[in-house]
């Protein structure tokens, strides 16, 4: 990314409060979304700034009522020092601005990503478990447009979530051949997997995870395992 597209998106962000601009028209061959929803987790050296754009403005967790759970309100023009990390993300792409906001890169599928189902080097989708404790004493939504949530976590301390809380729950679904698959609900963090092959021994393993979104409900992509054995139900299966 340019030094003007670096300040333009901590403008978008952190000062306008408003979409961020470069995921919506994209740049140099990546393709931009209007219409998709935004994240932002940034990591900064006093704590974290969480937000949720589905329209057009932001809520941040700097704001009311959550501030007193947030790092303060990052101003781009005095205090990038403080920035280790600002992750800002859609389902088609993700922005990062490194320590310092002083380098930013963008990632998305390769027009050429290989899409066929048994292709070893697919992108897959996959989604994690946020954690928090059950019950509404521990973890809540809050009231307003834009979904934000606070929840407890194992470690005892506060959260702030921009999407809906879903206590985490599961059930045996049946599958065929007599297997039970287990079913999960609850609020997840979902990433874009790409794969990568080792030009001399052909091991294929992960290289690299997008954050594509925040979702609350059934878990929204595979692995599933049997719930009685542990054993992988193929994605093919499903």
């Amino acid at each position: 990314m340019t030094g003007r597209q670096i300040d333009d998106v901590l403008h978008d962000v952190f000062v306008r409060g408003a979409r961020c601009r470069l995921l919506d028209t994209g740049t140099d061959g990546l393709p931009g979304d209007p219409a998709a929803p935004q994240w932002l987790l940034a990591e900064l050296g006093d704590g974290r700034v969480t937000g949720a754009c589905p329209r057009e403005r932001w809520r941040r967790s700097d704001e009311e009522p959550t501030a007193d759970l947030s790092a303060p309100a990052l101003d781009p023009g005095t205090d990038r020092w403080r920035v280790l990390e600002v992750l800002v993300f859609g389902p088609h792409a993700q922005i990062r601005l490194g320590e310092g906001a002083e380098n930013g890169w963008i990632s998305a599928d390769a027009p050429d990503a290989p899409d066929a189902p048994d292709h070893p080097l697919r992108p897959r989708d996959r989604s994690l478990l946020l954690l928090g404790w059950n019950g509404p004493d521990h973890s809540r939504t809050l009231p307003g447009a834009v979904p934000v949530s606070v929840t407890a976590e194992p470690s005892g301390a506060q959260a702030v979530l921009p999407v809906r809380w879903h206590d985490f729950s599961g059930r045996a679904r049946p599958e065929r051949g007599g297997r039970s698959a287990l079913e999960s609900t609850g609020t997840w963090l979902t990433v874009r997997e790409y794969w990568a092959a080792d030009s001399e021994t052909g091991a294929v393993g992960v290289a690299f995870h997008r954050l594509t979104g925040l979702r609350t409900g059934t878990k929204p992509t595979g692995p599933e395992f049997d719930a009685g054995t542990g054993d992988l139900i193929q994605e093919a299966d499903r």
